[in-house]
């Protein structure tokens, strides 16, 4: 079973905690996927629900980080987003969502929720139920960070900083400031 198949069946077995705790529904045609966050930093954003406006199906499309793997931590993730797709993406991290968070038992602060207790038992006996998930999450910290390609340059009369490249620097040397000032390397 795939990282997908596996959270789609997570989201079908959620339902009826959201059901019966906060009284709505998680739209039936909401699609998971695993892949890094559209907005923001990749190591930052674990999950991210998009808004049907923005899906060409128009349907809600829910991405979960590919660096989580802890499986009862997918599936709080999962249960925050799926908030967000069933009021479309409209009140962000207040109002409706906020009450659907507190009745299926998310707690904290709304836009980093965690599973209280009772949610995360129930998160937990959820995984019981699916097939076992064997994959091996991303470790970004293994990725070769892509070094700055402008040199930064500052005046040494006014302070104005200015960036250019490396070989530009070398092909005309450092430049005069407009306040007749002197760029060098900072």
């Amino acid at each position: 079973m795939t990282r997908e198949e596996w959270l789609n069946a997570g989201l079908d077995a959620l339902r009826p905690w959201f059901e019966e705790k906060a009284m709505v529904s998680i739209p039936l045609d909401t699609r998971v996927s695993v892949g890094f966050p559209g907005g923001g930093s990749a190591r930052k954003r674990i999950g991210e629900c998009w808004a049907r406006r923005m899906s060409k199906d128009n349907v809600n499309e829910i991405f979960i980080n590919p660096t989580l793997s802890d499986t009862v931590q997918m599936l709080d993730v999962l249960a925050h987003e799926a908030i967000h797709a069933i009021d479309d993406c409209v009140s962000g991290h207040k109002g409706e969502f906020k009450r659907i968070a507190k009745d299926i038992g998310l707690e904290g602060k709304m836009t980093s929720t965690k599973a209280g207790e009772k949610l995360k038992a129930e998160l937990e006996r959820i995984i019981k139920t699916l097939p076992t998930l064997t994959h091996g999450a991303l470790d970004l910290s293994k990725r070769k960070k892509q070094p700055t390609r402008l040199v930064k340059l500052e005046c040494d009369n006014c302070g104005m900083i200015l960036r250019t490249t490396a070989k530009w620097i070398e092909q005309t040397g450092e430049p005069n400031c407009a306040c007749g000032g002197h760029f060098y390397c900072a």
